[in-house]
């Protein structure tokens, strides 16, 4: 990692710790940007899963209201991400392509960038240059703390994605980027297929055809 990355990582983190001091404990350990999917959860069964807060925010390429709770029937992934993180730049290009594959499957990303918020343009422009095709929002303190909670360790690094299945329930977390690793890419995938399987809850195919 060059000397300019460590910068911009570090004020990157700088910035985010003056932004929400109390976010979690995570932050004295700080939030870092790992090279490798260091850890990945997933629930076994449905019954184990924990039913996703619900975040709000307006995507800063369309201006749109997005909503977790107005999701509910497709499958969800948020991917926890910053323009100071390598790793999760790096990734973009995969997420794009897979969101584009899979439009016609109820299926989208909800990109959570914890940049300041004071560098919001950075992360407009960023969004529009790599020409992500799914929705991108600033995070705030309580995002982070009521996902946080959710997976039950805290956000501990960027990026981290939490999968969420068409019922509003949390399948699976991953702390790093499995684009990486042809081999973890390739389970993260498998993972993302299997809930992709999942009839539409009867409760929200109305809503979705609406």
């Amino acid at each position: 990692m060059g000397a300019s990355m460590r910068t911009q990582m570090r004020s990157g983190l700088e910035s985010w710790r003056a932004r929400a001091p109390v976010v979690t404990a995570f932050l004295a350990v700080a939030l870092v940007a790992p090279s490798w999917a260091g850890l990945t959860l997933e629930y076994e069964t449905p019954a184990e899963r924990v039913e996703v807060p619900n975040i709000e925010g307006s995507d800063l390429l369309t201006g749109e209201a997005v909503s977790l709770a107005e999701l509910k029937g497709h499958v969800v992934v948020v991917d926890i991400w910053a323009t100071w993180c390598a790793p999760c730049v790096k990734e973009l290009p995969d997420l794009t392509e897979f969101q584009e594959q899979h439009k016609e499957d109820q299926f989208t990303y909800v990109g959570l960038s914890v940049d300041a918020i004071e560098t919001v343009d950075v992360v407009e422009t960023m969004a529009q240059r790599k020409e992500l095709n799914y929705p991108i929002i600033m995070a705030n303190r309580e995002m982070m703390q009521v996902l946080g909670r959710a997976i039950g360790r805290g956000i501990q690094s960027v990026p981290t994605k939490i999968a969420i299945d068409r019922t509003g329930h949390i399948a699976f977390f991953v702390e790093g980027s499995p684009s990486i690793s042809k081999a973890d890419h390739a389970e993260y995938i498998s993972r993302l297929d299997k809930l992709l399987e999942a009839p539409i809850p009867e409760d929200t195919e109305t809503a979705l055809a609406d």
